[in-house]
């Protein structure tokens, strides 16, 4: 080969790099421009999502005042009168009767819309700090003292961590969890409960265990449904207590069940992001 053609051999060759190079560049730049969209749209799906989240929370923040405000002030009206004629008629028995049925289903409907708002409202704070779940525990514990005494109950508590949480949320959770441990106890003997938790992987799993009635496994996904009571009337409540400790541990990034054979006791689990 001679001078000038391996010159123009070196000269086709640099070209061809070149434009493999220049191709190179130009699909960096293209996936640059693909990778900067696609931020750009999960950003922006993210606001929105946010927007939504931030909507949805105004709405139902909306909705449980409604409940709160507009339903009770009727049922107030209702019961006030009831109560008036219970007293001023009460010599007339039927009167007095009739008076006691309505007084008792207003009261039981002023208990419901409390509790719907206390749903509604369940898992919409955003007032989160880094604190020891202890300390939820120990204002839950202080709150239902008067079961504590009246049952004669052990609590046990051992080590528990440190989280992301709004303290006044999961002091619901742990008094919700106290009050089924000593309210569903066995006749005849003592509620022990112990609250403990264990590390796994990146969160917490929370454990609050009792010697109660138990819940057969038909009815542990049920227990958590709004509105699902699995005993009589001869227990206070509207059967929506599991339900809100569902909806606080699930805006928490967490998720909250029961574990049971329906005869020695039960046992609630949830977990804590760490």
């Amino acid at each position: 080969m001679g001078p000038q053609e391996k010159m123009d051999s070196e000269s086709a060759s640099l070209e061809q790099r070149f434009a493999e190079a220049q191709a190179r560049i130009s699909e960096l730049q293209s996936a640059l421009e693909n990778r900067e969209a696609g931020e750009q749209r999960a950003k922006r799906t993210s606001e929105l999502n946010l927007e939504k989240a931030q909507s949805a929370q105004r709405d139902c923040e909306a909705f449980s005042y409604a409940i709160g405000h507009d339903l009770k002030q009727p049922l107030r009206s209702i019961l006030t009168n009831a109560q008036l004629l219970e007293r001023r008629h009460s010599d007339i028995g039927q009167v007095k009767e009739f008076a006691s049925y309505i007084v008792d289903g207003a009261n039981e409907i002023n208990l419901l819309v409390d509790s719907l708002v206390r749903y509604f409202r369940a898992g919409s704070s955003l007032r989160r700090s880094e604190l020891s779940l202890k300390l939820p525990l120990d204002l839950a514990t202080y709150k239902v003292q008067s079961l504590l005494k009246e049952s004669g109950a052990s609590l046990t508590i051992h080590d528990l961590p440190t989280a992301n949480i709004d303290e006044g949320q999961f002091t619901a959770v742990f008094e919700q969890l106290l009050t089924n441990a000593m309210r569903y106890r066995k006749e005849g003997q003592v509620p022990e409960v112990h609250v403990s938790a264990e590390e796994d992987s990146a969160e917490w799993i929370v454990s609050v265990a009792d010697n109660g009635q138990g819940i057969e496994a038909q009815y542990h996904d049920q227990v958590f449904e709004p509105l699902k009571r699995l005993h009589s009337k001869q227990y206070p409540g509207v059967g929506l207590g599991l339900s809100i400790c569902r909806k606080i541990v699930g805006a928490h990034g967490g998720k909250i069940w029961v574990e049971s054979d329906g005869e020695h006791g039960s046992e609630f689990k949830f977990t804590v992001p760490m």
